[in-house]
């Protein structure tokens, strides 16, 4: 069956579409190794690294039955089996050997264990002689929501790692995706930069840490290395005073040096530690629209 959801969503509008769950389970962190797929922090392919897994089933009705009976039923997943899956997802990857270049990416391996789970591709699409680890007729009906996220800790030269995330929201009647998401972040780089608009901000710089999120990714193959170096770079030759004109430079730098192929979302966030003493730090989130179908 060929999906009609062609249209990314940001993750936002994917979950407010799923509303208030009312029940919901998690697998957070789940450490172990990648090493036939995905790039380093240096860019280099396939180098073993550090992986973490999670994944988040929000379902359509409350755990009656399992709460009822203390016993696992139909209407709940276990933690424990759906950890295992993940691992067991993990260890079965292979990347294909056609030569193109999205082969072995992190988007690739996401793509693995959002197949092995649903049946499907991340674009919808049923998958042939997969025998998923959500049961036919499960989708919709006991899950309307599920978010898996593989996150590089070490993927990142001056943050705290890079992280893909899949997203969907399945029809409660029909149990096809209504609406999903494809995300990348690259979290809290960390560059001195010169901000602000007091005197003595003007004579030094100071920590920005900044945390880019890219929603739409159309392109499969690995890009955090080179948008990370196209935010870094605008960071270090900063002037601003405003971290409002900083943001918007530097969706204007990622604009310019990243080409979707289509529409796609940029959201900056940027913290200042040291610019007022007494709070943790200040923040200031801007984002936008990136019109990216002619380019």
């Amino acid at each position: 069956m060929s999906s009609h959801i062609s249209t990314l969503k940001t993750t936002f509008a994917v979950r407010t579409l799923a509303a208030e769950l009312p029940a919901i389970v998690r697998v957070s962190n789940l450490q172990c190794l990648l090493s036939s797929a995905g790039h380093d922090a240096w860019n280099r392919p396939a180098k073993t690294q550090p992986c973490l897994l999670s994944a988040e089933v929000g379902f359509s009705s409350p755990f009656e039955s399992a709460a009822a009976s203390d016993k696992l039923g139909e209407d709940t997943v276990h933690y424990g089996t759906l950890s295992k899956a993940l691992l067991a997802s993990l260890d079965s990857y292979a990347p294909a050997s056609t030569g193109d270049e999205a082969d072995g990416s992190v988007q690739d391996v996401l793509a693995k264990l959002w197949g092995d789970l649903t049946g499907q591709d991340l674009e919808a699409n049923e998958k042939e002689g997969v025998q998923a680890f959500f049961k036919k007729g499960t989708l919709g009906k006991t899950v309307r929501l599920l978010s898996v996220t593989v996150t590089l800790p070490k993927a990142s030269l001056l943050g705290e790692g890079v992280s893909y995330t899949a997203t969907a929201v399945f029809g409660e009647e029909s149990g096809s995706v209504e609406a999903r998401a494809l995300q990348m972040k690259i979290v809290r780089l960390r560059v001195p930069t010169l901000i602000g608009v007091n005197k003595n901000e003007r004579e030094a710089k100071q920590m920005v840490v900044t945390t880019v999120t890219l929603e739409g990714l159309n392109r499969k193959v690995d890009v955090f290395t080179k948008v990370e170096g196209i935010v870094v770079k605008a960071l270090e030759e900063s002037s601003f005073e405003t971290l409002e004109a900083l943001g918007s430079h530097l969706i204007d730098r990622v604009e310019e040096g990243y080409v979707n192929a289509q529409d796609y979302h940029v959201h900056i966030l940027m913290e200042k530690p040291i610019a007022v003493p007494l709070a943790d730090c200040p923040i200031v989130e801007v984002r936008r629209l990136v019109k990216d179908y002619h380019r």
